[in-house]
């Protein structure tokens, strides 16, 4: 990091040693640290001399003519960049407010959501609302955590899902179906149940793992495969058989000598939610779970959020 690469983003105070800070802390050189933040060396110096009277510790070590990093040193070398990081991007974002420039609604999909149409979901927020989205995925379990560190402001989840502190409201539905092996005869029960790893999503993972049972799965061995796609590719080897939401199923089994198995009845169903943090700033979050209810299936929209059962 460089003290005047972004002269314009440079903070006075505390946040404008900190700048100083990081760029000793990479030089461990105060000549060389003071021409790259563009100040004298005394006045850095004295800076780093603030610096550790503010923090109450010293941060530096000047032995024999060498500087070194202490052990508080070390551990402001290593958050000190994040820290600015977050600074600028806040004042980005207030500026950009500022000038009328809304902010991206950050949205995690879920890696098993494709066919519960949470593309079509984010589309018609989009359209409604007017509001840039910003997309990435992943799976529920680590989705609810980028919600709950605030990198994301909603994510796609696959219930049902520990997640205390946070909102959780179902938005679509989806019939569980079981996946066969074209050739496999509906007697064949030696065949294995493939799965995906549990810690993927363990509350959808342990639903499917009691419907395999009630099924009459209990004595088949356990093959696992890292997600959907690889279930579907391994079941249509023949290699054993699955569980999936029949969108997915369908989905999957385009091309495929594959053949879905109805459940039930009553058919088993699985479920897609959104999360989210709880705040008093809630508009965008319940404006996005409205236009998700809309596009989800008819029995979804009417069904009450997890936190409210």
């Amino acid at each position: 990091m460089r003290c005047d690469e972004e002269p314009s983003l440079t903070l006075s105070g505390l946040l404008r040693r900190l700048e100083y800070f990081v760029v000793v802390a990479d030089e461990l050189h105060l000549g060389r640290a003071a021409l790259r933040c563009g100040v004298s060396q005394p006045t850095l110096s004295h800076q780093m001399k603030v610096l550790e009277q503010e923090l109450g510790a010293q941060l530096l070590s000047r032995d024999n003519r060498r500087l070194s990093l202490t052990l508080p040193g070390e551990e402001l070398r290593e958050e000190a960049p994040g820290l600015l990081r977050r600074t600028y991007a806040i004042r980005g974002r207030i500026k950009d407010a500022a000038a009328g420039r809304a902010r991206p609604v950050r949205v995690a999909f879920s890696g098993s959501g494709h066919a519960l149409r949470q593309r079509e979901m984010v589309a018609e927020f989009r359209a409604r609302e007017g509001v840039p989205v910003s997309v990435e995925s992943g799976w529920s379990a680590r989705n609810a955590e980028l919600v709950r560190a605030g990198r994301v402001d909603l994510a796609f989840v696959r219930p049902p899902l520990g997640a205390d502190g946070l909102c959780v409201t179902v938005v679509g539905e989806e019939e569980l179906v079981q996946l066969r092996p074209g050739g496999a005869s509906p007697a064949d029960a030696d065949l294995p149940l493939v799965m995906w790893p549990r810690p993927l999503a363990p509350g959808l993972h342990d639903r499917i793992m009691d419907v395999a049972r009630q099924d009459g799965g209990s004595s088949r061995p356990l093959r696992e495969e890292p997600d959907d796609v690889n279930v579907a590719a391994a079941v249509a080897s023949g290699a054993g058989v699955a569980y999936l939401d029949r969108g997915v199923a369908e989905w999957l089994g385009r091309g495929a000598d594959l053949r879905i198995r109805p459940l039930g009845p009553p058919a088993p169903r699985t479920e897609i939610a959104v999360v989210r943090r709880a705040g008093p700033d809630e508009d965008v979050a319940l404006r996005f779970v409205a236009a998700c209810r809309r596009i989800g299936n008819g029995r979804a929209s009417n069904t009450p959020s997890i936190e409210e059962r």
